[in-house]
């Protein structure tokens, strides 16, 4: 597992992702030494996931290759990978647990000038659209549930710029400062999360990609 962040402004959406990665040992997840980007992107919009590698890396990277344009599009890519992986695995008895625990996060143009923000529901085997001027998080296994209370009160810092307007670099770069804040919080509370975190912007008109350290020392590139 790792931790993400997604943000959905009034014309873009922000997308955080650590770089931590887990191995299976004794039936717990313990964190390992090699670390990953989890955002990619193709050029309808971006990606990113937690869980069995085995099942997210094809996921991601048949939505770099494929460029799926739509949630339904995605959704039929998922699907395809969870059968594949069920197909490999259909002796191991925690298959079914480990296709649960795997979770994406997309973002795609909605067709109204803005932004879509939608995360894989395994209950309901569908993408769920994150509301406008709303956050959602994915933690690491270690965290507890009065972290994740904390985080989720932080993010009341959120801005989401306003109706009509393009929301301002100020707003994002306040955003990404908050997640790093968070980030930050989760460290020094001893989880398993890692200082480097990417992070995708995405509006109808423009795109910006950059981690933490390029974006503290020189900020983002504005349009």
């Amino acid at each position: 597992m790792t931790f993400i962040a997604a943000v959905s402004m009034e014309d873009c959406a922000i997308l955080a992702a650590d770089r931590a990665t887990f191995y299976v040992g004794a039936g717990v997840s313990i964190a390992s030494a090699h670390l990953e980007r989890k955002i990619a992107g193709n050029r309808h919009g971006y990606i990113t996931a937690a869980g069995f590698v085995e099942l997210i890396r094809p996921v991601k990277e048949r939505f770099v290759a494929e460029a799926p344009a739509s949630p339904t599009e995605v959704m039929r890519i998922i699907a395809d990978e969870q059968e594949r992986f069920r197909r490999q695995n259909y002796l191991k008895a925690a298959v079914e647990s480990r296709v649960k625990s795997c979770s994406w996060t997309i973002t795609l143009p909605d067709g109204e000038g803005s932004i879509l923000v939608a995360t894989y529901d395994y209950a309901s085997d569908g993408l769920l659209a994150l509301a406008r001027s709303g956050s959602l998080f994915s933690f690491p296994p270690d965290v507890a549930d009065l972290e994740k209370r904390h985080i989720e009160s932080m993010a009341n810092g959120f801005r989401f710029g306003r109706t009509g307007e393009d929301s301002s670099s100020r707003d994002i770069g306040h955003n990404l400062f908050l997640i790093l804040s968070m980030v930050g919080y989760l460290k020094d509370r001893g989880r398993s999360l890692t200082s480097q975190i990417d992070f995708a912007v995405h509006a109808a008109g423009w795109r910006r990609e950059v981690d933490s350290g390029r974006f503290l020392e020189k900020g983002l590139s504005w349009r």
